[in-house]
């Protein structure tokens, strides 16, 4: 919880004259499970992209400000490039495979016809 509210800070820019809203969290007994993708990625980049250019050339998007770039290198010691796949690296060492929206859709779709059972004969 920590390391997500520190990269969360880390993205924000904050006006020093603004009031900063606090955020509200709740503990739940059950296990909540999201599908949440977004239908289209901004500019036909997956959403991985930025991170993507960092590790592979050591390069920056364009529009990069120094909160970013920033962001960018700190975020990046956890990701690794096997060739075109980028992965991320867990805290227990597991490589997960970062995906676009087009394959996380399709992912979810094959595991949900597999565990329910649609278009089965």
């Amino acid at each position: 919880m920590a390391d997500a509210l520190a990269t969360l800070a880390s993205m924000v820019k904050m006006n020093k004259q603004e009031d900063v809203k606090p955020i509200q969290m709740s503990i739940y007994e059950a296990l909540a499970h999201c599908y949440n993708i977004e239908e289209e990625e901004k500019d036909d980049h997956p959403w991985y992209n930025d991170i993507l250019l960092y590790v592979n050339n050591r390069e920056y998007s364009e529009q990069a400000i120094e909160n970013d770039k920033r962001t960018l290198r700190r975020l990046s010691n956890d990701y690794v490039l096997d060739k075109e796949i980028l992965y991320k690296r867990r805290k227990d060492q597991v490589l997960l495979r970062c995906v676009d929206t087009v394959e996380a859709k399709k992912i979810l779709e094959e595991v949900y016809d597999v565990v329910y059972g649609a278009g089965k004969s």
